[in-house]
């Protein structure tokens, strides 16, 4: 792609360049050059802020009414329909934060080099950040920031003999995770925390003298929508 400004506009071609910049014209997206002359901002500094600035946004977002519609559409789209819970609006709602916090994170990473080509975010970088991902656990906002700085950042530099076979191993690890996933083993690991979970509020609220509420643990919908509540 081709992109370049002057005092006539912006000018724009896919396969070829086939316009001229007048003068004092610049190119700034030059084909397979990329783009080139880029400042380099990114600091630690900054990609620390950006860190705090997305959990503090994602945190609040997720406790909060809009967030936990999200949610409830995420485990059981149409239990969230029954409720009135609009799920085109919310997927469109997710998809939307979603790609502003990872074009931050892209622009970040972008103005980490003085020129930025299409190669710096080829299949291996996808492959990265999937990994992220599925290691730290789908939905789990600290798995993920522990998995990326700790696992995946810090282990590559310790291991760095291994460098050849780093790609071989994330595809191990993507392999054995999704095994886990889907496994009946991950299913009593969540339904024993969800039942010591409900025992130690069950306690809590029996000490106060409050209610009870019950509900499927293993479901973030029904914890969280269909309640059902009874005194003790």
């Amino acid at each position: 792609m081709y992109l370049g400004l002057d005092d006539a506009g912006l000018h724009f071609s896919l396969v070829n360049q086939n316009f001229q910049l007048g003068d004092g014209g610049k190119m700034i997206i030059n084909g397979p050059i990329g783009v080139s002359g880029v400042t380099k901002i990114s600091t630690f500094t900054s990609g620390v802020v950006l860190i705090l600035v997305t959990l503090f946004f994602v945190l609040n977002f997720v406790n909060s009414r809009t967030g936990r519609a999200v949610m409830a559409v995420r485990d059981n789209k149409i239990a969230a329909d029954s409720i009135g819970i609009s799920t085109s609006h919310y997927k469109l709602l997710a998809f939307v934060v979603s790609a502003a916090f990872a074009g931050m994170a892209g622009t970040l990473y972008a103005m980490n080099f003085s020129t930025v080509t299409a190669a710096k975010f080829d299949f291996n970088t996808s492959i990265l950040v999937l990994v992220f991902v599925v290691l730290g656990g789908l939905g789990n906002i600290w798995g993920s920031i522990i998995a990326a700085a700790a696992l995946l950042t810090v282990l590559p530099e310790l291991l760095r003999g291994l460098n050849d076979y780093r790609m071989l191993i994330y595809a191990i690890l993507l392999i054995a995770m999704m095994l886990f996933n889907n496994s009946s083993f991950k299913v009593r690991l969540l339904e024993k925390r969800a039942m010591r979970q409900m025992e130690k509020a069950e306690k809590g609220r029996r000490q106060e003298g409050g209610c009870v509420s019950h509900g499927n643990a293993g479901s973030y919908f029904a914890r969280h929508f269909v309640r059902r509540s009874a005194c003790r």
